[in-house]
């Protein structure tokens, strides 16, 4: 079995290459216009891979990010060395994040001049305060994109699966609030429930 049919089976699909300079193409023009951070980032990267260009799934965008959670550093690079690696192989990885990296460091070192000069300004931080809350409502459409395939995919598997998922996720909620528990455990907690759902539905299935 070659490595990208491994890697196939990890994501959910088998690896669709596409040319390097297409690749680079998206990812620039995700870098360009992901004014934000993280959560607006990764709706420009469910937007063009998943709804526009129909290069991944949004199942496997969901297991892409499952897998980039439970490891340390940033995630956002994480997407993009996978998605990299899965379309163009390694010259993927280094043009995606080429791609990514570039014009959004240099448009944020601007930005960084600008905002030096005129944050005193009262009229600036209340433009802010105004772009925060639209970045926002951003992730929650960006979380609602995540969350969907999750749903969809343990409604297709009865009405107790989908309780488990949603009670997984009202339950991790309300510890991390309450506890402030390290996010790992959380991980671990919730990997732990799901396998032993999936378990018992295995069991069910063959039952039947």
């Amino acid at each position: 079995m070659t490595e990208s049919s491994i890697q196939g089976e990890i994501i959910g699909t088998e690896t669709e290459c596409i040319s390097i300079t297409r690749l680079f193409i998206i990812w620039l023009r995700i870098g360009a216009t992901s004014f934000g951070g993280g959560a607006v980032t990764q709706y420009l990267i469910q937007e063009n891979f998943i709804y526009r260009q129909k290069l991944i799934t949004s199942g496997e965008f969901a297991n892409i990010i499952a897998m980039c959670q439970i490891a340390p550093g940033i995630n956002i690079l994480a997407y993009t060395i996978i998605i990299g690696k899965r379309l163009g192989g390694w010259s993927g990885i280094v043009v995606s994040l080429l791609g990514l990296i570039l014009p959004s460091a240099l448009i944020t070192i601007g930005i960084t001049a600008i905002y030096a000069h005129f944050s005193e300004f009262t009229k600036v931080q209340a433009s802010l305060r105004a772009v925060f809350a639209a970045i926002f409502g951003v992730a929650l459409a960006t979380n609602w994109r995540n969350v969907q395939p999750i749903l969809v995919e343990n409604r297709k598997r009865g009405p107790l699966s989908l309780t488990i998922a949603l009670l997984i996720m009202l339950c991790s909620s309300l510890i991390y609030v309450r506890f402030h528990p390290p996010v790992l455990v959380l991980y671990l907690f919730g990997g732990l429930c799901g396998a032993l759902a999936y378990v018992h539905f295995s069991r069910n299935q063959q039952e039947d």
